[in-house]
């Protein structure tokens, strides 16, 4: 490549020494030449690579400036005419990685655990006999990569899919259902249960991000509206995130209230799930904190790590 890039520029270099008697009528000549994009392009070329400005144009160029802007216009011209292909992806699919996603043609409910780990051999004997509970904390306490991770992935060998839903879990209270009419303690959640209980996602996750920590309202939010699983969007059409994840982002500074929770924040907003985990379960009560793990560090109200296979798919 190093090779075919000097002999591309070789021509360029030669070319630009032809222009050294009268570099004021070559400027106008590049000036009138480019189209508004082009000139936005060189500019910025010019700039970041030569600390020089398109308006020096409009004086006598050295040798030096004559081949960078040469350079910086050509290479503009050549994006142009060859945009970087567009990555798409099928929505319909799953954007996994290829070794979680075919975790359950890889094992089976009733695999033997591998055998390198007590605590982790009995959260896959757990969980290969249909706890819930027990495959996600497989998942979160698995090393990456490592065949306890993609058979918690894929709920102990059966599909790769949130296993609360799958396997089903126990409601926290025992009689929520959908159709549960809101307490009637808080008129602002009371709306938000009635829009989640009608299928809304948004609203699941705003009462997930705002109800008090441990309140039926925050529960009837993690579970779809009393639905049996954390991924809403998996059974509920997707309408919008939430409005309180707006005052959320990745790249936000921890409160520095806590040196520990500010570490797993840190962690959880470069993408680590655990982390996010952790800070959710272990942050004070109806604190930034909690939101920011439930949040998976300001991007969704999902659970995490299948959203960060998603996003880093």
């Amino acid at each position: 490549m190093k090779g075919r890039f000097t002999l591309w520029i070789l021509p360029l270099l030669i070319s630009s020494c032809s222009y050294g008697t009268d570099s004021s009528d070559e400027a106008q000549r590049f000036v009138s030449n480019l189209s508004e994009q082009e000139r936005a392009c060189v500019n910025d070329r010019l700039l970041t690579g030569w600390e020089l400005r398109l308006t020096d144009l409009n004086n006598d160029l050295s040798p030096d400036e004559e081949i960078a802007v040469d350079m910086a216009t050509e290479l503009c011209r050549l994006n142009a005419n060859n945009p970087p292909a567009q990555v798409t992806h099928d929505n319909e699919k799953p954007q996994v990685p290829e070794e979680l996603l075919q975790a359950p043609s890889s094992f089976n409910a009733t695999d033997a655990p591998p055998g390198e780990d007590p605590l982790l051999d009995e959260y896959w004997r757990e969980c290969g006999l249909g706890d819930a509970k027990a495959c996600d904390n497989l998942f979160y306490s698995a090393p990456r990569g490592s065949d306890y991770e993609q058979f918690a992935f894929s709920c102990g060998g059966r599909r790769n899919m949130d296993c609360s839903l799958l396997l089903g879990v126990d409601q926290p209270d025992g009689e929520l259902n959908p159709l549960t009419p809101p307490p009637g303690d808080d008129e602002e959640l009371d709306t938000l249960w009635a829009k989640c209980s009608d299928g809304s996602t948004s609203s699941c996750g705003e009462l997930r991000l705002i109800a008090p920590s441990g309140s039926l309202y925050s529960q009837f939010g993690t579970s779809c509206g009393a639905r049996g699983t954390t991924y809403c969007t998996l059974i509920l059409e997707y309408d919008g995130e939430p409005p309180s994840l707006n005052d959320l982002n990745p790249s936000m500074a921890p409160p520095g209230e806590d040196e520990l929770l500010d570490q797993l924040w840190g962690l959880c907003g470069n993408q680590d799930a655990r982390s996010c985990k952790d800070l959710a379960k272990y942050g004070p009560a109806n604190s930034i904190y909690i939101k920011f793990g439930v949040s998976c560090g300001g991007r969704s109200v999902a659970p995490c790590a299948r959203l960060f296979a998603d996003l880093n798919s």
